[in-house]
């Protein structure tokens, strides 16, 4: 489909399908987890680029370079090993100019923290950390959990204790816009709303309140 009359965003997913949804890249996550990851963020991306800017010149440019932007993990580094890869993969979608721009995108996914790279680098970089927190990183810390055979009471100490403020912190700290930064916090605070009911429960406690009480 190589042409310059926009990218088939079914065949490029089909292709995605093919070679990442039924991959365990990380032993510890499930099967076709870079496959979600980058469907997650290829959604996210454009969801910040909303609200940063109205141009949307890059905006499937951002999508394609979001949805592949793990492909090499397990290929370590994988911002080197991803664009030779998405440079096989996508050799009959992609026009010359499209195929320069997605790999340049994959290659600096991961190296955070210059203020020097262009606005369509840094929104990928920062969907890329959003789409680690909230809900998504309850399930990936709680995958991690029951692989390592970590029990209860030491998942709820890793919340509590500052290990994973000090983590979330660290990550926070990358991130290019305040508008991430506010969806950062927002999604931190939902993880600790889960971990106190998590807490509560895992005591034998219920919620119970006043007003469902049996008198």
């Amino acid at each position: 489909m190589k042409g310059g009359n926009g990218m088939d965003f079914e065949r490029l997913d089909a292709i995605a399908r093919q070679i990442m949804l039924h991959r365990r890249s990380h032993i510890e996550r499930e099967i076709g987890h870079v496959y979600y990851h980058g469907a997650r963020t290829m959604v996210g991306v454009i969801e910040l680029r909303r609200l940063i800017t109205d141009d949307a010149s890059h905006d499937d440019l951002l999508r394609a370079a979001a949805l592949f932007h793990d492909c090499g993990k397990a290929i370590e580094p994988h911002d080197r090993s991803g664009p030779a890869l998405v440079g096989e993969f996508l050799k009959d979608e992609l026009t010359d100019d499209e195929m320069r721009e997605v790999k340049r995108l994959i290659r600096l996914h991961d190296d955070r923290g210059h203020a020097e790279y262009d606005m369509w680098a840094k929104l990928l970089q920062d969907a890329d950390v959003l789409d680690h927190y909230g809900s998504m990183e309850i399930w990936l810390n709680y995958n991690w959990a029951a692989y390592n055979d970590r029990a209860v009471p030491a998942t709820i100490a890793f919340y509590r204790d500052g290990e994973y403020m000090e983590q979330a912190n660290g990550h926070r700290a990358l991130l290019n816009y305040e508008v991430s930064r506010k969806i950062f916090d927002e999604k931190v605070a939902f993880v600790y709303s889960v971990i106190d009911r998590f807490a509560l429960e895992a005591s034998g406690k219920y919620a119970l309140t006043d007003s469902i009480k049996c008198t």
